[in-house]
């Protein structure tokens, strides 16, 4: 049961429905009679007062609603919006999904709750400008249905609106699936402003990629599915970005390797033996001062041949416990461990995990 208000916003008479999961038996909608006595069942439900109990009381009634109640509850007033956010819920991180739709997800440790935007359009062919100050209609994801605030709000207001009742205080993750086409990427610039992490999933075109590199330029982390630049250098200016985090799921070279500015870095495509041992020597001499992580797959066709990626490097070994505070330190279950030293003295730790046909890397700077 949706969390629905009755009356003006300031009205303190709250419908107790909102509060208790509440079914309806449709199967009871056989005649006009018995729609008539479920319908006179509802406008017959004695209401509670639930805002004009004290506020330690109303957060001892609503602190078990799930986030989307919540979110209901707290567009009623300015009140009930103060009341959900000093139960200080901290979103883990917000998220904003351009496709055919935009949608806004805020995730928590236990429970999530998504606000659906233009999912109303019929034109599909039709470019759509966000404006970020003009009032729109927000829609639940799992139902569809209309969420009501108690006054008209903007893209802007439902994102601050969310920021503030569940705790969020830094910019939204943005995620671009195919279908983004249809927004106008100005439009979205001017909606979103600012970001934390940047996600080009599955882009149809060079071009559109390329545009919202473009208008997105400042992102902590970035992940790209594909190269969309014919030149290597172009690609390059964002491996070279002081940013905390990079994923890229296409093909890099050597000279890619070296160029990340990152702290943590992860590489999907499979790299060769040779390639991953030029990179550690040249990270013994100094390259690569920022990083502090990075995963890669090495291809295992020639790792009969012994540990190649090896070759040449000075390899420190190490004890079972420290192997064992590295695994329960990052989460691991990695079989075999190396440690190198940095010329200035850094060491770093080589983790590897044989999975048949390739090689798991993963490598701990420890500062």
């Amino acid at each position: 049961m949706s969390a629905e208000y009755s009356g003006k916003p300031n009205n303190t008479t709250f419908s107790i429905h909102c509060l208790l999961a509440y079914t309806v038996d449709y199967s009871l909608l056989t005649s006009a009679q018995s729609a008539s006595r479920i319908d006179n069942s509802f406008r017959m439900e004695p209401t509670f007062p639930l805002l004009r109990l004290p506020e330690n009381v109303i957060l001892e009634v609503i602190k078990n609603l799930c986030a989307s109640r919540l979110l209901k509850f707290s567009l009623i007033s300015t009140k009930t919006k103060n009341i959900v956010a000093s139960l200080g819920i901290e979103a883990d991180y917000v998220c904003i999904n351009i496709y055919l739709d935009v949608d806004i997800t805020m995730f928590c440790r236990y429970f999530n709750t998504r606000l659906t935007f233009y999912n109303d359009s019929v034109d599909q062919a039709a470019l759509i400008h966000l404006d970020s100050n003009q009032p729109i209609s927000a829609y639940s994801f799992s139902r569809r249905r209309t969420v009501q605030s108690s006054i008209p709000f903007s893209f802007k207001n439902w994102l601050d609106h969310i920021n503030t009742v569940f705790c969020y205080n830094k910019p939204p993750n943005v995620v671009f699936f195919p279908g983004n086409e249809r927004f106008e990427m100005g439009a979205l610039k001017n909606a979103i402003k600012s970001l934390n992490q940047l996600v080009l999933a599955g882009e149809r075109t060079e071009f559109r990629s390329r545009e919202i590199l473009k208008h997105f330029k400042n992102a902590n982390e970035l992940i790209l599915r594909r190269n969309p630049f014919e030149e290597a250098c172009e690609v390059q200016k964002y491996f070279i970005q002081n940013c905390n985090n990079l994923v890229f799921r296409d093909f890099v070279s050597l000279d890619d390797m070296l160029l990340v500015n990152s702290k943590k870095v992860e590489f999907s495509r499979l790299m060769s033996q040779k390639q991953f041992n030029q990179f550690l020597k040249h990270w013994i001499r100094g390259s690569n001062p920022r990083l502090q992580y990075m995963n890669l797959s090495i291809d295992r066709t020639n790792l009969d041949d012994g540990k190649v990626y090896l070759k040449g490097i000075r390899c420190i070994e190490m004890s079972e416990e420290l192997k064992k505070e590295i695994r329960q330190k990052h989460g691991i279950s990695d079989i075999e461990m190396v440690k190198i030293r940095r010329k200035e003295g850094t060491t770093a730790v080589i983790a590897t995990k044989d999975y048949g046909t390739f090689l798991y890397v993963r490598f701990y700077v420890l500062y």
